[in-house]
């Protein structure tokens, strides 16, 4: 939406600019331009109703493991995670800034731009992932985790030359005593999860923008922070 807003007013002015300078009107690229607010009004109401999907979003009888609904990657709107049908939290996207908000909007791949996300668990828990640097416009990104305000971990993604070239998408997360790299071959792609060359969990959308995350059952690992971590890599990557 804001994408449409921005293009509206280049357009005015560009026009305002053409009619001042050289004396020309054109009443046709005005009225195109403003299909350009009526369009964002129209989107307005589709995201407001994914808003509204991912916030109210309650799992059916057929998803198993760990799962969440992510139709929305931009507004601040709070989502709902669950293991089977037992609810584990919620989260939510948050910006430092205002105008953060409106340039991750903007931008292709608005997961990649300003992102922040505070998870909240039924045990009263707090999570939160915090970019490091958040203003840095190229290369690799780090979250630092804080659990109840305490660091405990960070994450980082992978953006190498040999990923670009096999279409890799990856990033680490370095978490008690272990590392645990997260990895996939771009958009509808699984989700790999290893730590040791031993593969711990697997995630994938099984429908309508729902995410699940499958643990291995034969592991000790923790699996709220990894399907914590499986979201921001969702949010990162456009999975």
């Amino acid at each position: 939406m804001s994408r449409l807003i921005v293009l509206f007013i280049a357009g005015f002015i560009g026009l305002s600019l053409r009619y001042i300078i050289i004396g020309e009107f054109e009443l046709n690229q005005l009225l195109l331009l403003l299909l350009f607010p009526i369009a964002s009004v129209l989107l307005l109401f589709i995201m407001k109703w994914q808003y509204n999907k991912d916030r109210d979003f309650y799992p059916n009888q057929a998803e198993k493991n760990m799962v969440t609904r992510l139709g929305d990657r931009v507004s601040t709107t709070t989502k709902q995670m669950y293991k089977d049908t037992t609810q584990l939290g919620s989260y939510h996207r948050f910006y430092h800034r205002w105008w953060k908000r409106i340039v991750a909007d903007v931008m292709d791949n608005s997961g990649q731009w300003y992102l922040n996300l505070s998870f909240s668990l039924l045990n009263n828990d707090q999570v939160i992932f915090k970019q490091k640097n958040e203003n840095k416009i190229h290369g690799n990104k780090e979250w630092i985790i804080y659990h109840n305000d305490k660091e405990v971990g960070t994450i980082h993604s992978d953006y190498s030359i040999k990923n670009a070239a096999k279409l890799k998408e990856s990033l680490y997360l370095e978490y008690g005593q272990n590392t645990y790299h997260f990895k996939s071959f771009g958009i509808g792609a699984k989700t790999e999860i290893y730590n040791n060359d031993n593969t711990v969990a697997t995630g994938n959308r099984i429908s309508d923008s729902v995410y699940q995350l499958i643990m291995n059952p034969n592991n000790k690992h923790n699996p709220e922070m990894l399907f914590m971590v499986y979201t921001l890599f969702n949010y990162e990557f456009g999975q």
